[in-house]
Parts: structure tokens; sequence; C-alpha cells
């Protein structure tokens, strides 16, 4: 997995602009790993929550996992099988983050997944938070393909 904070960690998030990136990829094809994504039931065993999907336009989302705030969301843009855009809110948060999510071939079985979120302005500890479960999350969906797979 790669997986870049922008900026470098040495500088606070309310220094500049803080986009978290990450990607991975999966030994599946991007159509595969897009219903991972969308399925309500795929989506509750990667997240490890009940989650409530309505992946069109203006759909919403919503993850409820213990120990951590309900997070609800609201599809910005859907292109199936390529990309998502989230924009997402938490009772802790204090702000709206947004999500972006694209697949890409890496052949006709292979793809790659990348996640870019944003808007965490000065909260570091809410980037710290995220990056810790998309980390999570991520793992969490390269197994749940391979379960599909065999």
């Amino acid at each position: 997995m790669t997986a870049n904070v922008s900026p470098p960690p040495h500088l606070r998030a309310g220094e500049a602009e803080t986009v978290l990136d990450k990607s991975l990829r999966y030994a599946m094809s991007k159509a595969e790993l897009y219903e991972l994504l969308v399925s309500e039931e795929a989506a509750a065993h990667w997240m490890g929550a009940d989650v409530t999907i309505e992946p069109d336009v203006g759909g919403e989302v919503r993850v409820r996992m213990p120990g951590w705030p309900e997070i609800v969301g609201e599809f910005l843009d859907v292109l199936k099988p390529e990309r998502l855009v989230v924009r997402w809110e938490a009772a802790d948060w204090g702000r709206s983050l947004v999500t972006t999510i694209v697949t890409e071939a890496e052949g006709p079985h292979d793809s790659r997944l990348a996640v870019r979120e944003s808007g965490f302005g000065p909260d570091d500890d809410l980037l710290r938070r995220r990056d810790w479960l998309w980390s999570h999350w991520l793992v969490r969906l390269a197994a749940a393909g391979a379960q599909r797979g065999s």
C-alpha cells in the first residue's frame, strides 16, 4: 500500500491544506472492486460496521462502528465503476470531509484503488484518525475480495 499525507508529517495540518492520499493494488477487476465498495453487505464486512449505502448522486451513506461516532455522507459524484465522491460528517469532526475514490484497471484481473480525502483544516487528530481508519479499511477490502474470489 502506498500512503501519502500531504504536506509531509512534520508539518501540522493547519499550516497548509492537508490531503490524505492512499493507494492499494488489488487482485481483482475494477468492476469487482467497485462492487465491493458499493455493496452494503460487502462494505459492512470490510468496514467492520453497520453500513447503509445508496450509491447514486445525492444518495446517503451511513457508517456505524462500535467506539466511533456515526459517520453520515452524501454521494456528490458516482461514475460506475471508476469514481465515487462522498462528503462526510460526524458529530465530533466539526467540519465536512470530501473523499474521492478512484478505481483503475491494471490488467484483466488487477486494479488499483486510490483514496484522496480533504477538508481537515487545522485538525491533526482527525487527520490521524482517518489515516488509521483508511489504512485498516483498505487492507480489509483486499481480504474481502480474496474471500469472495475463493
